[in-house]
């Protein structure tokens, strides 16, 4: 494994790993909950407080964006040796994408409703024509899709509370909602699949310029040498300091929705700008220091396991799905447990996410030192190419 790979599986694995703890709330409570938690039918703790502000200041948003950063530069190795006489429809990444697409639609559907699979999908599709762009045309470009995408989810929010026209909310009735959920197997399935239908494609929609400019941003990044691990250590420090003084004003921020009990509709226009716009330097903040730590032989030693997460990202998202599901949804009980939907908070679930974390890393350092890829890997890829490819070493 070639340093430049090595520092993509640094920052996928870290990523994908950090994207659980965020998650975590949603599988375990209605949606509603993640966004403005004091709706909870269970009433926070202290420690519950603890860890929202700890999670909202340094796991949410930073992580996804990583995440889709790396998304952009995996569709790029992917269709970077393509014939351009071919097809556009007969290419590996045609076909890549497209049974993305199918475990989207399973995932999101049958197994959790907070699928990213799809909207990766489809977007990759937009994202096709930019391949071969320059890292300057790329950074730009992305960079203004970005900002615009974003003014487009908070800016109508933000003008209507600068112009004193804010909505009433509403109470929450979750009681149904929750019965479906710890009910039998296919209580859960329905209402599942019903939550994933009722939002997917609008969110799609709705969040595809800001995906699209994170992954072209992310290409650009590895065009330049960044993402690569090729720049100087003093380029990576500069980053880890700006990144610094974003989770500062991110933390401030946090600080005060936090004291102002979660205020509606603030969180979802300006009490959410810190976050939404500076996610990106932090999570570049995050990938330096890992690429600075991974030149180190010592430190390349101790990331082998978040390396192994990473090239084993797709079943971990997977498989953090299936156990969380597991354990919170009606009639998909592990091991005899299950059925735990809205009874746990914050604080409860950090034990659950930290024992899946160590799990999940030692699980793929054992597997990636027998296999050469993860099991749904393998699968991807040997759906992608054609043939089956030998999967032992």
């Amino acid at each position: 494994m070639n340093a430049r790979i090595r520092s993509l599986d640094y920052l996928r694995g870290l990523s994908i790993l950090g994207i659980l703890l965020v998650n975590a709330i949603t599988f375990a409570q209605p949606f509603d909950v993640y966004v403005l938690p004091r709706l909870s039918p269970v009433p926070l703790s202290h420690d519950d407080l603890i860890v929202w502000w700890l999670t909202e200041t340094f796991f949410k948003e930073k992580f996804i964006t990583g995440f889709t950063l790396l998304f952009g530069i995996s569709l790029y190795l992917v269709g970077r040796d393509r014939d351009s006489a071919q097809p556009a429809y007969r290419t590996a990444l045609f076909r890549r994408l497209s049974w993305l697409v199918v475990f989207g639609l399973i995932h999101g559907a049958l197994i959790w409703h907070g699928d990213i699979l799809l909207s990766y999908a489809l977007t990759g599709f937009v994202f096709w024509r930019w391949q071969d762009a320059s890292a300057r045309k790329l950074l730009i470009w992305g960079g203004l899709l970005f900002l615009a995408g974003e003014a487009l989810l908070l800016g109508p929010n933000i003008w209507h509370q600068l112009a004193g026209d804010v909505a009433t909310e509403t109470a929450a009735d979750f009681g149904p909602l929750i019965a479906r959920m710890r009910g039998g197997f296919f209580d859960s399935l329905a209402q599942n699949a019903e939550v994933w239908a009722q939002g997917e494609f609008a969110e799609i929609l709705g969040y595809m310029p800001t995906t699209l400019g994170l992954m072209m941003v992310g290409l650009g990044l590895f065009k330049a040498g960044i993402l690569s691990g090729d720049a100087s250590t003093r380029t990576y420090m500069i980053l880890m300091t700006v990144a610094a003084i974003c989770l500062c004003l991110i933390g401030w921020q946090s600080y005060v929705i936090m004291k102002q009990a979660f205020p509606f509709p603030q969180i979802f226009g300006l009490y959410a700008v810190a976050n939404n716009l500076l996610c990106v330097p932090v999570a570049l903040g995050y990938a330096s220091a890992l690429i600075l730590l991974g030149r180190m032989r010592l430190g390349a030693w101790l990331l082998y396991p978040l390396a192994c997460a990473g090239r084993m990202a797709f079943t971990n998202y997977l498989m953090q799905s299936l156990i969380m599901t597991g354990l919170f949804y009606g009639g998909r009980g592990i091991l005899g447990f299950g059925g735990w939907f809205g009874e746990m908070n914050h604080a409860a679930l950090v034990p659950i996410v930290v024992g899946i974390w160590i799990g999940q890393l030692v699980v793929s350092t054992v597997w990636m030192s027998v296999f050469r890829y993860g099991p749904f890997e393998w699968g991807w890829r040997c759906l992608t190419y054609g043939p089956w490819m030998r999967l032992a070493k």
